[in-house]
């Protein structure tokens, strides 16, 4: 399923650049720096890249007038009012992307499920989102590996810029996988269960994380139900995790009149993001650290942290 949906998404973006060897992609976000000049837009000759403390070359640099293809996910099971105050924030949002902006629509509920692939007219991608059940198990960390794997395949083949968006109102009970640890033994005053009721979740997301630190598609999280228990927070702070780990963000409401204008400054994170190809020499070592500098024309924010998949 997958290759058949990489083939197909790969059809409506933008040819892939001729080879350059290996190379990460990096989604940064630039303002002008304090006392500069105000410049209009982040150019490959603007910056320079340090990867692994050895200077590196940045070949391709690609912005909020260039192609982007989101993928976003709806996790909806839960509360109705929540669900639908989000579904209209994101189809009517949808509908206002810029012009060389595609969307595909994907349910995570029992497996990841393409509800709408992208093409050039928007209305598949809304009436998508509009018409998505609200039923079922949360499925972001059950799904989230799979989605980000399949837009990593995309970024890799294609020159668009790749972000993935999960709206969801996922709670750390109603997944198919118990993470509420349960206490083991009610008589046992040293039963660590009792101690540590977060331990399931954030074992999970530990393994979750280790994964996306992989992927270079930034993920973004919209979660529409603020907690402060214990458990709650754990979970909520696993999503930050998560999102951070793969070079995107997380945003929680704490009622129903935030849910919109979350969905906005996701999607205005999104589409002023900018995909910021820098080459790679030969490691030692997997993992690295990427510096990128502007020469005091732009104030960056972007990730720092990466993991080089096995080729």
């Amino acid at each position: 399923m997958v290759t058949a949906l990489l083939f197909a998404w790969t059809l409506v973006a933008a040819a892939p650049p001729k080879p350059t060897g290996r190379t990460v992609k990096v989604a940064v976000w630039a303002d002008a720096a304090e006392g500069a000049q105000p410049a209009a837009h982040l150019a490959a000759k603007d910056l320079s890249a340090t990867l692994a403390g050895a200077e590196s070359r940045v070949v391709d640099v690609k912005g909020p007038g260039d192609d982007l293809m989101l993928v976003a996910v709806l996790d909806l099971a839960g509360d109705l009012s929540l669900a639908e105050a989000a579904k209209d924030a994101l189809a009517a949002d949808i509908g206002k992307l810029p012009p060389r902006a595609t969307v595909a629509v994907m349910r995570a509920q029992d497996g990841a499920k393409v509800l709408a692939d992208p093409g050039a007219e928007r209305a598949a991608a809304v009436s998508a989102v509009r018409d998505v059940p609200v039923s079922g198990k949360a499925g972001l960390l059950d799904t989230v590996e799979t989605v980000t794997r399949l837009a990593d395949s995309i970024l890799a083949k294609t020159s668009v810029r790749m972000a993935v968006l999960y709206v969801t109102d996922s709670e750390p009970e109603n997944y198919r996988e118990d993470f509420t640890n349960p206490v083991i033994n009610s008589s046992d005053t040293h039963d660590l269960s009792r101690r540590f009721p977060e331990a399931l979740i954030q074992d999970k997301i530990s393994k979750v994380a280790a994964v996306l630190a992989e992927r270079q598609t930034p993920l973004f999280v919209v979660h529409l139900r603020y907690r402060g228990d214990r458990l709650g927070e754990a979970y909520q702070n696993g999503l930050k995790q998560l999102a951070e780990a793969a070079g995107g963000s997380a945003i929680f409401c704490r009622s129903s009149e935030e849910i919109a204008d979350a969905v906005h400054r996701a999607l205005g994170l999104i589409t002023s993001s900018y995909s910021v190809t820098v080459a790679v020499p030969e490691l030692r070592s997997k993992s690295f650290d990427l510096h990128l500098d502007a020469g005091g024309k732009f104030s960056l924010t972007y990730r720092t942290r990466f993991v080089l998949k096995e080729r």
